[in-house]
């Protein structure tokens, strides 16, 4: 075999290499645990071939993240990326999904999966990292108008928006949920507590003092349903007459 001909079977095999990798998809060269931008400022990082939002400054320095190591690809090439979300876990049971800056809690792994997440995307870190990020329960919602916290395997009610507003919550970081998911976990009404241990039944716009625990388990509500809030949150919902 003469130079020419070598030269042109090392071409072919070098052009037919450059045609595959650029043929292939964007998340199949991007090894787990990359981290990539477009020519915005939003970064992602890799988690099973899934290109996962870090929402903002805090959430990258507190994981202990290194900006250095953030590649920059072309829009196309990220857009071709599906999007899953930042899923962390640290010592305890409890699993936080990370929404606009905030680890939004999930008391356990089963109910993660039962909403539809993928608990082979969470990723393990530690304690005092969890404890950089501000953290609220999870709240989901479906089609319809209903939103829900998500607390101890339920689907608690929110009964309107003003005790949405009232008890801290944005919209912004409510989270889409298929409503067959959601009707895999049970619902239960708004039952809050604070510091004193004052279990309260909350409608649209009250609170109201479930007097005793014999009470409680009368009217049939479930203590694993109980939401508990610091008093300043419980204090703005006006109280009305104790349940008795």
């Amino acid at each position: 075999m003469n130079l020419i001909n070598k030269y042109k079977i090392f071409l072919a095999i070098s052009v037919g290499i450059i045609f595959i990798l650029i043929s292939m998809p964007a998340n199949a060269q991007l090894a787990d645990g990359s981290m990539v931008k477009g020519s915005d400022n939003s970064v992602y990082i890799i988690a099973k071939g899934k290109a996962c939002w870090i929402s903002d400054a805090n959430v990258f320095n507190a994981l202990g993240f290194d900006w250095k190591n953030v590649k920059k690809i072309r829009d196309d090439e990220l857009k071709k990326i599906p999007k899953g979300w930042l899923i962390v876990k640290a010592g305890g049971n409890a699993v936080y999904v990370i929404v606009f800056g905030v680890a939004c809690k999930v008391t356990d792994i089963p109910t993660l999966t039962l909403l539809g997440f993928d608990k082979d995307m969470i990723r393990n870190i530690s304690d005092a990292q969890l404890k950089k990020i501000p953290q609220q329960l999870m709240v989901i919602k479906g089609k319809g108008a209903p939103i829900y916290i998500v607390n101890n395997g339920k689907a608690v009610w929110i009964p309107s928006e003003n005790i949405f507003n009232t008890l801290g919550f944005e919209m912004k970081r409510v989270m889409n949920v298929k409503d067959d998911l959601i009707g895999r976990i049970s619902t239960s009404s708004l039952l809050i507590r604070g510091n004193d241990q004052k279990i309260y039944l909350v409608d649209k716009y009250k609170r109201y003092w479930i007097s005793s625990a014999a009470l409680f388990n009368r009217l049939g509500y479930d203590w694993n349903s109980v939401v508990d809030f610091n008093d300043s949150q419980i204090n703005k919902i006006p109280e009305g007459e104790p349940i008795k």
